[in-house]
């Protein structure tokens, strides 16, 4: 995030800028102190020696560079706002703050800096100042956020701008080149969603969500949005995985262009991991191409499928086999949401997370096994867990976006997941309860390959019998079907079925061509007698 703090001089933007810097740990950059290195003069001897037309150019010039750098405060020069140019480099995915302070504050604090102040060396500067401010004021109001400094600390100031953005929240990067976004996480950041979609200055915004999540939710992400001066089509999807099919995407391509929105609009998918996926395909297919962001509200969604860039939806036959990697520009992990979560959907949400302890962290799976009961009651474990599940998912996307190799392993326990959910059409288990069945059979075919100690593979499926999650198939299904299921799965190539299978907890490898007959073998071991 940059954050361009603007106002008057003696308004606090260098001594806030600096606060807001130490509390986030971002860059601080000073377009004065900047100036003034580079020319090797102070700004009142630029003005006298050189003018203010050659000061405006230098600053110009300057405000261009830093405008290119992310994860910074830039406390900028009075008048930098009276440069369009300058407004516009600035503006560009960065967020303007206008700090405040009356004439008789500003005059108080710059007494002592007259001499240094050169649009101040006048004999009436207080007058000067308040025909400055009238003459800038609109130029002010273009910030997306206010902060009156007049009688408060520069740590006090620094604490509401931060407050404002939940800037302090914990972050997890995706590294994706020119593609790369954040994975903001923390409590109470939907009311920082405004200014955020702010900075991406879209046309238009529209929210996407579900008849289920909005209800509880809604106006509360209404209210923010249009306090900041969002006002957003709201485009609401029936709630299940059974939804998840082209008849609605055309449905939101179609309020879309009644809508007129264009290339630089913006959607926000909010809700659970259908709701997700959805919207990133519509944002993937609309014109080519548009900007989306994801705000998801189911532990399933905030851990995986939200991270990624894995956008699509299901066809009878097969589960996401219609879709597109497209990334979002932001991912903003509220875990207030999961307070009203159901505790079916939590169950389901942490098998994506036993599966990353599986997959890549042993030490993640003892946490797991360790804190169960808290984390089960939204402790304060939960933010560690949504950390940390991202953390790995971020890594491996960043290895391997479009899953040539190494990203193949989040699909542990899916071969099998994925063919559950189609054979039973997609209404009989969550996806997170399919998952929890596949870990279980794919920790099995590798007990039985000889490559996964029984102990580990018993381990594997005790965690997942431990948070409540199924470990056996449904009796009556019929193990031919998710055969078929899995060689149409978009996992499958040349009729080979590819499974990802644990070694040791924490590490997993990738077999090309599983055998069949073991697989059925397992497949039949899996079916509960009752």
């Amino acid at each position: 995030m940059k954050i361009i703090l603007t106002g008057f001089m003696g308004s606090g933007k260098t001594a806030i800028g600096k606060e807001l810097s130490k509390r986030l740990g971002y860059e601080f950059a000073d377009t004065d102190q900047l100036i003034e290195k580079r020319e090797g003069r102070p700004i009142s001897v630029i003005f006298k020696e050189s003018g203010e037309a050659y000061f405006r150019q230098i600053e110009r010039e300057v405000v261009q560079e830093v405008s290119k750098l992310q994860d910074i405060i830039i406390a900028t020069g009075g008048g930098v706002i009276k440069d369009p140019v300058n407004v516009k480099a600035l503006r560009k995915l960065g967020l303007l703050v206008w700090l405040q302070a009356s004439p008789e504050i500003i005059l108080k604090r710059v007494m002592t800096e007259k001499g240094t102040r050169p649009l101040l060396d006048v004999d009436e500067p207080l007058k000067e100042i308040i025909k400055l401010l009238q003459e800038r004021r609109t130029m002010y109001e273009q910030a997306d956020i206010r902060i009156d400094t007049n009688y408060i600390t520069p740590m006090d100031a620094a604490e509401k701008i931060s407050t404002q953005l939940g800037a302090e929240s914990e972050k997890v990067h995706v590294d994706l080149g020119d593609r790369s976004y954040d994975i903001q996480i923390g409590y109470g950041l939907l009311d920082t969603l405004g200014p955020r979609i702010k900075a991406f200055r879209p046309t238009k915004v529209a929210i996407v969500s579900n008849q289920t999540i909005f209800p509880l939710y809604g106006e509360k992400l209404l209210e923010g949005l249009r306090r900041n001066g969002i006002e957003p089509e709201v485009i609401l999807l029936p709630d299940g995985e059974e939804h998840k099919d082209l008849l609605w995407i055309y449905h939101i391509h179609g309020r879309l262009l009644k809508a007129k929105f264009d290339r630089d609009s913006m959607l926000i998918a909010f809700g659970g991991g259908v709701v997700g996926d959805m919207t990133g395909f519509v944002a993937a297919t609309y014109m080519r191409g548009i900007r989306f962001i994801q705000v998801p509200t189911t532990l399933l969604s905030q851990v995986d499928s939200s991270v990624g860039g894995k956008t699509g939806v299901n066809h009878p036959i097969g589960k996401n086999m219609i879709g597109a990697f497209y990334q979002p520009s932001l991912v903003l992990i509220d875990a207030d949401t999961l307070k009203t979560l159901p505790e079916r959907e939590f169950r389901a949400g942490m098998a994506e997370v036993i599966k990353y302890g599986v997959i890549e962290d042993r030490v993640f799976f003892e946490f797991l096994k360790l804190n169960r009961d808290s984390i089960q009651e939204l402790g304060p474990e939960i933010l560690d867990l949504i950390r940390r599940s991202c953390e790995i998912k971020a890594h491996v996307v960043s290895m391997d976006e479009r899953e040539g190799g190494l990203r193949a392993i989040l699909n542990y326990g899916h071969t099998i997941g994925h063919a559950i959910e189609a054979v039973t059409g997609y209404t009989q288990f969550l996806h997170g309860e399919a998952l929890a069945i596949g870990m279980c059979g794919a920790a099995e075919i590798a007990v039985q390959m000889g490559v996964l100690e029984p102990t580990e593979g018993m381990m594997i499926k005790g965690l997942v019998a431990y948070y409540g999650l199924p470990v056996m198939l449904p009796h009556g299904i019929n193990t031919g079907e998710l055969l078929s299921a899995m060689e149409v799965d978009k996992k499958a190539s040349a009729g080979r079925i590819k499974f990802i299978l644990p070694r040791v907890t924490g590490e997993v490898f990738i077999e090309p061509d599983a055998d069949r007959a073991l697989i059925s073998k397992v497949l039949d071991a899996l079916i509960s007698p009752f």
